[in-house]
C-alpha cells in the first residue's frame, strides 16, 4: 500500500480496488454515490442528494480530469476514456483512493 502520493501519476494502480475495501464495496453496490462523492471531494465540499441524482459515468471522466489538474498528474485523455469504458468501477475506486490520500497528505502538511 502506498503511503505517499506519486508526484507524476496516480499512486494506486487501476486494479488496486481491493486496497480499500470500503471504497470497493460502495463502488460495487452503489457506483452513483461514489461518482457523486468523488466529484464533491475534488470540489472540496460535501456530497449532496443533487450530486447523487446527477451522477453518471461521464461525470467521472470530468472528475478525473479535475484530479489530474489539481494534483499535477499528466493528462491522458485517450487512456482515461478507454479505462472508463472498459472498467468503470476500477476508475471510480482509483479516483476515490487518490483523492482520499492526497487530501489527507495535504491536511497533514497544514
Amino acid at each position: 500500500m502506498a503511503d505517499t502520493p506519486n508526484p507524476t501519476d496516480f499512486t494506486y494502480g487501476l486494479c488496486g480496488c481491493l486496497g480499500d475495501c470500503s471504497v470497493c464495496c460502495i463502488t460495487w453496490f452503489c457506483p452513483w454515490y461514489m461518482i457523486a462523492k468523488n466529484k464533491a471531494m475534488v470540489d472540496n465540499r460535501d456530497c449532496t442528494i443533487c450530486d447523487c441524482c446527477c451522477a453518471m459515468p461521464n461525470l467521472e471522466y470530468f472528475t478525473r480530469q479535475q484530479i489530474r489538474a489539481r494534483f499535477n498528474i499528466p493528462y491522458s485523455v485517450c487512456a482515461d476514456c478507454l479505462s472508463l469504458c472498459i472498467c468503470t468501477a476500477c476508475v471510480i475506486c482509483q479516483d476515490a483512493r487518490e483523492i482520499k490520500l492526497r487530501n489527507s497528505v495535504a491536511a497533514v502538511r497544514r
